[in-house]
């Protein structure tokens, strides 16, 4: 009995590749384990210009005067910003092991995945810092635990070039799910969620929903007042070469918008002060010959509550983002796509005072073309531009910070192996 079910195991692994291009060890009764990944890395040169000068009016977002001056506590504008650069890096190259498990005749399904970043430009990473979880599959949908992308994320930013977007510079998500003012992510809605709990509908008739729930661990600890969780959701549609979804999802005392304005507005530290930051989405694509069209919408809302009483305060942030994209193979190994992104001034309030958001545009411009060895493997260049107002500080530059208002521009050469 013993020889047979290793027999059985061994087996699956010659029939995967061949079946699924994967390597797959084992069949659903007696479990399987399935090794795949994707390695991308590549060689980058960078730099950032026209960052903007001291005594220029902004956002008082930015600046609570109007007026950028040199001190980092008021948004500084020193009129220096970040030299030009060459890098390697692997961008979110990773490796993952999955497995499932038939559970009798119950009809349910064991589902389990780990997955990590390999950084093998630096012989560094983290165990299952990317996708992780354990679950539960059958008739009534998937629920699983662990540390996973939001549905917001999953769902959402149909902008694709190669499958390159995740980590790196051509990335929609650096303007299309961010703030502007700033460049911390406490603000931006594309992320991965730790200790979560997630819950997906079977599909009918090509309708999925979900939900997803990551609570603060730390509630009620003494000296902790808030109540820092995150819940997405959201409901997608599939048929033939069309897809459509909507998201929508919540951040509780993140601080998105004190995180990002000038430090002397921040509610951060005062008693009594919470925040509620919503991200609202609608996404689509068409699939056409052998060319794709994809198109994101989406609202962004930063609200706090609680400021100290009689004092100039952040109080409210809110702007549209949208991102449109194009890919497209002319029949042979060379594909091409282009995308362009844009994160609008917006609206703002702040506590006892007027509020500009003069100056708080953001543009990405980025494009690139393959050349196919096979349908795992090809060679790529990408280069994008990301193009900032006055005001802001959107930031695509994983190896810099650069200035506020300051233009960013890369290019990148590498190739990509997914197994």
């Amino acid at each position: 009995m013993r020889k047979t079910a290793l027999a059985v195991a061994v087996g699956g692994l010659f029939i995967a590749p061949a079946a699924q291009a994967q390597i797959v060890f084992g069949n659903e009764t007696l479990g399987t384990l399935q090794l795949y990944g994707k390695l991308y890395p590549q060689v980058i040169w960078a730099e950032s210009k026209n960052p903007t000068q001291s005594g220029t009016r902004v956002s008082n977002l930015a600046s609570p005067s109007g007026v950028c001056g040199t001190s980092s506590s008021t948004g500084g504008c020193t009129g220096a910003t970040a030299g030009s650069r060459i890098a390697v890096d692997t961008q979110n190259s990773y490796l993952g092991f999955r497995g499932e498990r038939q559970l009798g005749r119950t009809g349910l399904k064991g589902i389990w995945q780990i997955e990590q970043s390999l950084e093998f430009d630096t012989g560094t990473g983290v165990w299952s810092n990317r996708n992780s979880f354990l679950g539960l599959s059958g008739g009534f949908g998937t629920v699983k635990l662990g540390n996973m992308d939001t549905i917001y994320k999953e769902y959402g930013q149909v902008e694709e070039i190669f499958g390159l977007t995740s980590g790196n510079f051509i990335s929609p998500s650096n303007v299309l799910s961010h703030i502007g003012v700033g460049n911390n992510n406490a603000a931006r809605f594309h992320e991965r969620a730790p200790n979560s709990i997630q819950y997906q509908t079977p599909q009918i008739a090509g309708f999925q929903g979900g939900v997803q729930y990551s609570p603060d661990e730390t509630k009620n600890d003494v000296g902790q007042p808030n109540n820092r969780y995150n819940l997405s959701m959201g409901v997608k549609w599939e048929s033939g070469p069309f897809y459509a979804s909507a998201q929508h999802e919540r951040h509780k005392d993140f601080f998105g918008g004190s995180n990002n304005v000038s430090s002397s507005l921040s509610n951060i530290g005062t008693a009594g002060a919470h925040s509620t930051d919503t991200g609202t989405r609608l996404s689509g694509a068409f699939r056409f010959g052998n060319h794709r069209i994809g198109a994101d919408l989406a609202r962004l809302k930063y609200d706090e509550d609680g400021q100290t009483p009689g004092a100039v305060r952040f109080d409210e942030y809110k702007h549209t983002t949208l991102a449109v994209s194009f890919e497209s193979s002319w029949g042979g190994p060379v594909r091409t796509a282009f995308a362009y992104v844009r994160g609008s001034e917006g609206t703002c309030t702040l506590t006892n005072a007027a509020c500009s958001t003069n100056g708080l545009k953001g543009q990405l411009f980025e494009g690139g073309v393959t050349y196919d060895f096979d349908r795992q493997t090809f060679l790529y260049v990408i280069a994008a531009v990301l193009k900032n107002d006055p005001s802001a500080r959107y930031d695509n530059w994983a190896a810099s910070s650069p200035a506020r208002g300051a233009d960013i521009y890369q290019a990148a050469i590498g190739m990509q192996y997914r197994f």
